[in-house]
């Protein structure tokens, strides 16, 4: 049977599943109750709660927050502007991973990577921008298969869900048993307050 599987790098460190639990962007590096300044601020941390945000579940280390700088450049934990590459962005400092595993070894097509509304896959997440980015793959800029640049969620401009061109289109795989897609992302509000209507989605054809 096929199962999906969302990880994040925490507490030791190491790749835990987040189970029941959310991931959370925020303020603050260590403290996931600061909130994101809104008009100007991308998250300056990333955590895992119990709520939302709830309490903070991610052990003795954080998340890595990575944070959008430009279409082609990120700033890792509060540190200075790098450039988008495999070697400066390792799959270890990624916002998230995401396994999939079949007892069968399947190949992998069509893959993306969604921001939604917690209810229809099609709807953007309400009242965030969000980029993504597919790291060890390659890859060289923030995007989807809009372009370079491409803003996976943006609430004002009716941006987001599993559609064409509002998506992070993720690399075709060979055949293997598990797959393991390393994403990093990059959030900010549109308005004042906590955004529960934003969840993250995988669709994917295996064969």
């Amino acid at each position: 049977m096929a199962t999906f599987d969302w990880l994040v790098y925490v507490d030791t460190p190491a790749w835990e599943s987040v189970a029941g639990n959310t991931i959370v962007f925020c303020g603050s590096l260590t403290d996931i109750t600061v909130p994101i300044t809104v008009g100007s601020d991308w998250n300056t941390g990333t955590h895992i709660g119990n709520g939302d945000p709830g309490t903070d579940q991610c052990g003795s280390n954080h998340v890595p927050n990575v944070a959008y700088v430009s279409s082609t450049q990120f700033s890792l934990d509060g540190g200075g502007t790098e450039t988008l590459s495999d070697g400066t962005l390792l799959a270890t400092e990624c916002s998230l991973a995401v396994e999939f595993t079949d007892a069968s070894s399947v190949a992998i097509t069509s893959a993306r990577f969604y921001c939604f509304d917690s209810t229809t896959e099609t709807t953007e997440a309400t009242g965030v921008e969000v980029h993504a980015f597919e790291a060890q793959v390659a890859n060289t800029e923030w995007g989807g298969s809009g372009g370079a640049g491409h803003i996976v969620n943006d609430a004002s401009g009716s941006i987001g869900g599993d559609n064409a061109g509002e998506r992070l289109d993720l690399v075709d795989r060979s055949a293997a048993t598990t797959h393991t897609y390393y994403i990093a992302v990059s959030a900010r509000p549109e308005s004042v307050g906590a955004k529960g209507d934003f969840d993250f989605g995988v669709a994917l054809t295996y064969s």
